[in-house]
């Protein structure tokens, strides 16, 4: 059920492409790529920034080696 091609999208698969290489050479949070993608994709939302980074698959940042050793260690 539902349309063939959704059209729910704000971004061309242009401008997707473009914002997923951005995210992949720069590993920036999602809100500081939303503010770096701005001045290209004016009409780009948070939510539509982060629908697009879930389609491929790169919504959670790596997790960094330092911040898994201190998981779920007491500071006592």
């Amino acid at each position: 059920m539902g349309p063939r091609d959704p059209l729910g999208t704000v971004a061309t698969t242009v401008e997707e492409a473009m914002t997923v290489g951005f995210r992949r050479r720069t590993l920036l949070p999602l809100d500081d790529l939303l503010g770096g993608q701005r001045s290209s994709i004016p009409r780009l939302t948070r939510s539509g920034l982060h629908r697009c980074l879930k389609r491929d698959g790169l919504s959670r940042q790596p997790e960094s080696p330092d911040h898994a050793a201190t998981r779920g260690q007491s500071a006592c």
